[in-house]
């Protein structure tokens, strides 16, 4: 009697835990429905403001004339000349850039929005009596994070729309003072950490070149308008990959570059209080010389550190352009963490041999273990357990792509841990080691990130010191182990996606804080 009683109360304990958790669930899944109904109204309402502008644009701008046509054949070195000998007007230049966006935008759903101010620039470039600058006239594209008087720096979030920005990012400022006309802000994925590009409130951007396929992320949206030609020249931003992979993927250029040598202040970041990992500003291009000038003039006589004082005032260094020494160059074709697909590893090759017909040396270059590279990764990025992105996704409706990570995020640490060992079982199609770093991922007291921290600053030391003896110039190594991917599989592959950016996000955890005196450029 006493055994059956004692499994009564047993019975009676687990009966009320499992009501209480089913009602702690239920509670939470209710909350997330009235949440979602109280921003729905304001989804709407951007959406319907959105879609009425496009429609006001497309009845002025949407047919190409042979002006517009005309200034789409000039050559960027052409167009830039066009414009500062006052051949072509910036309007001119400006409404051309704006019907061809329009085409572009209409193929792969790329922009946000359209700077109103944007005329207004243009036609007081054209009533000046002089040059103002360098890039006088010419039309640059941005991306959503990055911040513009009078707009939204929405992240693909609901509760971030209609809550225009009081003060233009610090790179804008610096393009205006150079001449340039911002004229349209563009996609970026939820919450920006995604190589997909799509959110509930302006929807999935697609590749130019293929539609079937993601542009890449969080720079999607630059990506694809610069691919298809309706930009010459882009701002994105990059923690992670979110300049290099769209570039990757959508055939393009782009430089991220250290941090504090473009200013990052103006950027609206989706992980403001990161420790050990830093977002920066990158341009994007589809001519490597135009990218090159752009990153030169942005560097030079100290613009940025006009408005941020904390901007690196380390000047531009045009030697390496006019050397002609044959280069020591480091390489490698893929890493053993996540190997590389496809001819990825054939094209890294082939450009190594290219190199050395020229006459420069290549010698192998060896990378950190991938498994610890990510757990410090993970450890540093996610070090609030993902509080603060779970803030950011209350209400929000969740994108299929970013699912994975916002169930992830939802789970108590110790339950993260028990998922993360399941995945580590040889059991089909739950298997992934490679997964379970990110699952486990996030350094839960002040002793783990100080262990984390020294981790990472000795992988930095081991990292300079092979630098140096082997006495490099450059690294050529794979930008990611696969192309571009289609739509449909962001959210299937998401872990393996974050697996794989260990070909961009190691050299982002191994940046290093202190520059070195000498600087190739």
């Amino acid at each position: 009697m006493e055994d059956s009683g004692c499994c009564y109360n047993y019975t009676k304990w687990i009966c009320g835990g499992l009501l209480l958790a089913l009602t702690w669930v239920m509670w939470n899944i209710a909350k997330r429905i009235i949440d979602m109904n109280m921003l729905r109204p304001t989804v709407e309402r951007k959406k319907r403001i959105r879609e009425e502008g496009f429609k006001a644009l497309g009845r002025k701008y949407g047919n190409i004339n042979t002006n517009t046509e005309n200034i789409h054949k000039l050559s960027d070195q052409q167009l830039i000349q066009d414009l500062q000998n006052r051949k072509l007007t910036a309007t001119q230049v400006l409404e051309a850039f704006i019907s061809k966006a329009l085409q572009v935008h209409e193929k792969t759903n790329c922009i946000i929005e359209f700077i109103p101010e944007a005329h207004k620039w243009a036609k007081e470039l054209d009533d000046r009596s002089d040059i103002k600058g360098p890039l006088h006239g010419i039309p640059i594209s941005i991306k959503d994070n990055c911040d513009i008087f009078g707009l939204d720096s929405t992240l693909g979030l609901a509760k971030k729309c209609f809550n225009p920005k009081t003060e233009h990012s610090v790179i804008v400022k610096v393009l205006l003072d150079l001449g340039a006309v911002p004229f349209c802000k563009t996609n970026v994925p939820q919450t920006l950490l995604s190589y997909g590009c799509t959110n509930p409130i302006f929807g999935t951007t697609t590749n130019f070149l293929n539609p079937t396929l993601t542009p890449g992320g969080s720079s999607g949206g630059e990506a694809a308008l610069i691919s298809g030609g309706g930009s010459i020249l882009g701002i994105g931003s990059d923690i992670g990959g979110s300049v290099r992979i769209p570039c990757h993927f959508s055939g393009i250029y782009g430089v991220k570059t250290t941090k504090d040598r473009l200013s990052p202040t103006g950027f609206t970041p989706s992980l403001p209080n990161v420790i050990g990992m830093a977002g920066v500003p990158g341009i994007m291009s589809k001519n490597i010389d135009l990218l090159i000038l752009c990153t030169k003039l942005l560097l030079e006589e100290n613009r940025q550190h006009h408005y941020d004082h904390l901007a690196l005032p380390i000047p531009w260094n045009n030697k390496p352009f006019e050397e002609k020494r044959k280069l020591r160059i480091g390489y490698y074709t893929s890493l053993p963490y996540f190997p590389v697909l496809g001819d990825t590893e054939e094209v890294v090759v082939n450009a190594k041999r290219a190199l050395e017909k020229d006459g420069h040396t290549l010698l192998p270059f060896q990378m950190p273990d991938g498994f610890k590279m990510m757990e410090l990764m993970a450890a540093l990025s996610f070090a609030d357990l993902g509080t603060h992105l779970c803030k950011n996704w209350e209400g929000e409706v969740i994108p299929l792509a970013l699912l994975p990570n916002f169930l992830a995020f939802q789970l108590p640490h110790w339950l993260k841990k028990v998922v993360a060992w399941v995945m580590e079982l040889p059991i089909p199609f739950v298997h992934s080691k490679r997964g379970s770093v990110f699952v486990r991922g996030g350094a839960r007291i002040s002793k783990d990130l100080m262990d984390r921290m020294g981790e990472r600053k000795a992988m930095i030391q081991d990292l300079i010191t092979q630098w140096k003896r082997l006495e490099l110039d450059l690294l050529l190594c794979p930008t990611f182990p696969f192309p571009a991917i289609p739509n449909s599989m962001t959210s299937r592959m998401q872990c393996k996606i974050f697996s794989s950016s260990y070909y961009t996000g190691n050299w982002k955890g191994a940046e290093q804080e202190q520059y070195k005196k000498k600087r190739r450029f």
